[in-house]
């Protein structure tokens, strides 16, 4: 039981950390988006998270044969809508609507996750989860809209608004089919060839975008911001976060995702010299109550399970209790 508990406790810290590498991503992307334009700004960052992870399809090439038609077409999908439809989707909604209408929306991620789970992998909640998914919308609001103001109005606002919760919709699928495909795959294999599949789908336009854009232009900050927004997320952040969500429900990954913005924030601060706000210390100690909720409800259900499975062994002879 021991041994199971600091298993768990792993999970934990490789959820917690991965989503906070997601977070690296938001001010790096910001950086990007004003140096690079549109198309070529992507195209580079997944070239770079590409390139990075190469090594790990050269070491585990004998297991490519082995990938079943099934999980081909879930890496396919997770590349192309993931990855590429995700950016593209919240590139186009940030230019129709002001950053509080994208975090509203974006807040939404916890409880979007929550709710797959439930729906399409047969997941229970429970009050604890509940409380946990609403403690982590509360927290992201919280960090994200303070001291702002909604500007967007008209069909601006509704067109940007849907066009951002698509976003969520396509990070919601990227975790759900993730954890469905890293059951009979490694995350070692089936991440560098995701990413190689956006990173193909974007190079069209990013190739197109490069041959008339000068390299000199971005300032070393931008590029650095290009290697975080490629290496943060993608590169090492999907590989924590899926070796985490490999061992927990996918409702329980959910209550982990406030994580992202609060890292978002903390980044924020230190590069882009955002200004700090009291208010978003109250935003700082809901999400990490959600992510303590939703850890004790798991812990709860794993001790349920284990008592029940000990109770049975010791009514077979198998073990006392």
């Amino acid at each position: 039981m021991e041994a199971n508990f600091k298993q768990q406790l792993t999970a934990y810290a490789q959820l917690f950390v991965g989503m906070a590498l997601f977070g690296t991503g938001t001010p790096a992307a910001k950086i990007v988006s004003e140096a690079f334009p549109m198309f070529l700004g992507p195209f580079l960052r997944l070239g770079v998270a590409a390139l990075a992870l190469t090594p790990f399809l050269i070491i585990y090439r004998k297991r490519l044969p082995q990938i079943s038609r099934q999980n081909w077409i879930k890496i396919i999908v997770i590349g192309g809508v993931g990855i590429v439809a995700f950016t593209l989707f919240l590139l186009n909604g940030m230019q129709r609507v002001n950053g509080v209408v994208g975090s509203i929306v974006m807040s939404l991620s916890p409880a979007a996750m929550a709710t797959a789970a439930v729906l399409f992998m047969g997941d229970s909640m429970g009050w604890r989860k509940i409380l946990a998914v609403m403690l982590a919308v509360a927290g992201v609001l919280v960090i994200n809209v303070s001291g702002q103001s909604i500007q967007s109005t008209g069909w601006d606002l509704i067109l940007g608004s849907v066009l951002v919760f698509c976003a969520v919709a396509s990070q919601t699928l990227y975790s759900i089919l993730g954890k469905q495909m890293i059951r009979e795959l490694s995350p070692l294999v089936a991440l560098p060839l995701i990413v190689w599949v956006a990173t193909l789908l974007f190079a069209g336009p990013g190739i197109y975008q490069a041959t008339s854009f000068d390299f000199s232009t971005p300032s070393l900050n931008a590029w650095l911001a290009l290697v975080v927004w490629g290496m943060g997320p993608l590169a090492v952040g999907t590989l924590i976060w899926f070796r985490g969500l490999s061992q927990v429900p996918a409702s329980t990954a959910s209550g982990y995702m406030s994580a992202m913005p609060a890292a978002a924030l903390v980044l924020s601060y230190l590069w882009l010299g955002d200004e700090f706000h009291p208010i978003h210390l109250i935003g700082f100690a809901l999400v990490f109550s959600s992510i303590g909720l939703v850890t004790w409800a798991h812990r709860v259900k794993e001790a349920s399970q284990e008592d029940k499975q000990c109770a049975a062994d010791s009514r077979s002879g198998a073990m006392p209790c």
